[in-house]
């Protein structure tokens, strides 16, 4: 195994796919021969190798580079540690999220946000009951210890705040949204817009609305994007979200997914408009978000 891996920490030879496919789905014999070539390969290379056993996963769903990527949370370098955790994007086993929820305390910041960013996947299970309910209550705790430590950097913080969303039934969960929502940085109210939209109660329409004519171009395009995750709930705000279609295009596009997300006669309509687009990106998303909506079931509201 090792001199097979050899080639992969030869930083002077691009990455090659077959060299890849060999950290595929690892025993536990093969981890270990793995170990041993890895941690001799310099930090650059192994963030690469990370990087590219992710993307390659994306488009070849028969290689389970899970056990490599697991291996990985324990490497020395927080680079890789946090690519690690990007790359485990699809383990949802409460044993992956044990080690996410132990990586809040990691030392390195970017690695306590990856992780935080992770755990919003395993909030989303806990909401839809997936998750057994004293999992699902820990991890709300965890996320709610992380929102308000001081010592955490911003974007661990605002990451909880984002996977708070999900836990739409706490109370507690839905007045740190709000209290971030009111915070000085607009990094944290992005966030908290985006928690509106997970949440999906009512009470935060009127906010969501408000984001979407707001000067802040990255506060309209979370609100178009929180009006996407309310789906047919976000119906009563197509008309504030209309203008933006026509927008930068990064919020152009946010708000055509959103349309197709909350579907109706009026949403199809526009889209097939802009389905006809000159310009090729909207005309894309236009076609994607006509794509998603269900025609045979269309709510008469609209």
């Amino acid at each position: 195994m090792e001199s097979r891996l050899a080639p992969l920490g030869d930083v002077g030879r691009p990455l090659a796919h077959h060299d890849l496919k060999l950290l595929s789905a690892l025993d536990h014999e093969g981890l270990g021969g793995f170990w041993q070539v890895w941690r001799e390969f310099p930090a650059e290379r192994r963030l690469e190798v990370v990087q590219a056993l992710d993307a390659l996963s994306e488009d070849n769903i028969d290689l389970d580079f899970h056990p490599v990527l697991r291996a990985c949370l324990s490497d020395p370098d927080d680079l890789v540690r946090a690519a690690a955790v990007a790359g485990l994007w699809e383990d949802e086993s409460e044993r992956t999220m044990e080690r996410f929820l132990a990586m809040l305390d990691d030392d390195a910041g970017p690695v306590r946000a990856a992780a935080t960013i992770a755990l919003a996947r395993f909030a989303y299970r806990a909401e839809i009951g997936t998750l057994s309910v004293s999992t699902g209550q820990r991890l709300l705790t965890e996320l709610l210890r992380v929102t308000v430590d001081p010592e955490q950097p911003l974007e661990v913080r605002r990451r909880a705040v984002e996977a708070l969303g999900y836990f739409a039934n706490s109370r507690e969960a839905q007045a740190e949204i709000g209290r971030a929502y009111a915070h000085a940085e607009l990094a944290m109210r992005e966030s908290a817009i985006l928690a509106m939209g997970r949440s999906m109660r009512p009470t935060w329409f009127p906010y969501i609305e408000r984001e979407l004519q707001s000067p802040a171009p990255s506060l309209r395009y979370e609100a178009a994007r929180a009006v996407g995750e309310l789906a047919e709930d976000g119906r009563p705000l197509l008309t504030a979200l209309l203008p933006l279609v026509d927008d930068d295009l990064e919020i152009s596009l946010a708000s055509i997914w959103a349309l197709g997300q909350v579907g109706g006669p009026n949403a199809k309509r526009i889209l097939e408009r802009l389905a006809r687009s000159q310009e090729p990106s909207r005309r894309q998303a236009a076609h994607d978000a006509l794509a998603e909506l269900n025609l045979e079931d269309v709510d008469p509201y609209f």
